[in-house]
Formats: structure tokens, C-alpha cells, sequence
């Protein structure tokens, strides 16, 4: 659930996770929750209550934006627009939502009906960046 996707974000920043294991791939379900969209709150909060916030990382939460992934299963386009804007173009990774029920009905429409992406940037969330994420080549498949 996004609730709890945000939650895991802010435990892995504010835990030191991503301080303590630098090289550590990780993609998020939900499009990262609420995080996108409530980052300046998140870092806000850090900044201001550094005694609850920064107990266990000195970092600010912005720091992170761009170094971990998220799906793209957000159905709606202004928030897949924000989500790129706000994760990075090369972090976001096309997201079913299998074996569950609430995915899109055919995987990567919405990535598809994005009329401000062009057609690299629609082959990154489908397929590139999740290449990356794994490792692997294209060449593999094809």
C-alpha cells in the first residue's frame, strides 16, 4: 500500500540504510507512495526536529532523490509526471502490479498515453531502466 511504501523510504533514509550501504539497488512499489509528493514536508520535519529526525542519518531526505527506483503504477498522469520529475527519468520502472488485481489492464497504457514523453523516455520506464536496475543487456532480449 503507498502508506506503507512511504513509511519503508523514510526508514531506509532516516534508518541510514542507504548511508551504511551505498551501492544497494532498491525499487519501491506504489510509485514510492507519498514520498514524490510530500519530500518537502519529509524534509522539512528532518530539518526542523533533527532530535526525532536525524537520529541515526545526518542526511537530508533530498539527497536520496535519484538513488533508488519506483514503479510507475501511480493511474494518473500528472502523478507519473511528477514521479519522474521528482525520482529522476532514469528511476522509475514500469510496475504491474502481479499478481494483484489493481494494475493497469494492459501494462504500460499510461506510460503509452503520456503525450509529454517522447518515445525514449517511454522506452526507459518500460524496459531500460529496469535493464539497468537488473543488469542486463537488451541484447539479451532481442
Amino acid at each position: 500500500m503507498p502508506a506503507e511504501t512511504t513509511i519503508a523510504i523514510c526508514s531506509m533514509i532516516m534508518g541510514g540504510i542507504f548511508e551504511k550501504f551505498p551501492k544497494l539497488k532498491v525499487c519501491f512499489a506504489h510509485g514510492g507512495g507519498t514520498f514524490p509528493y510530500t519530500v518537502g514536508r519529509i524534509s522539512h520535519g528532518f530539518n526542523m526536529r533533527p532530535d526525532l529526525c536525524a537520529v541515526d542519518n545526518k542526511v537530508d531526505p533530498r539527497k536520496y532523490l535519484g538513488s533508488f527506483y519506483t514503479d510507475s503504477l501511480v493511474h494518473d498522469r500528472g502523478a507519473l509526471k511528477l514521479l519522474t520529475s521528482v525520482i529522476g527519468e532514469d528511476k522509475v520502472i514500469l510496475g504491474t502490479d502481479y499478481p494483484f488485481p489493481l494494475g493497469e489492464l494492459e501494462p504500460g497504457k499510461l506510460i503509452d498515453s503520456m503525450e509529454d514523453f517522447d518515445n525514449k523516455l517511454k522506452d526507459k520506464l518500460k524496459a531500460g531502466n529496469a535493464l539497468e536496475f537488473l543488469g542486463l543487456s537488451r541484447k539479451q532480449f532481442e
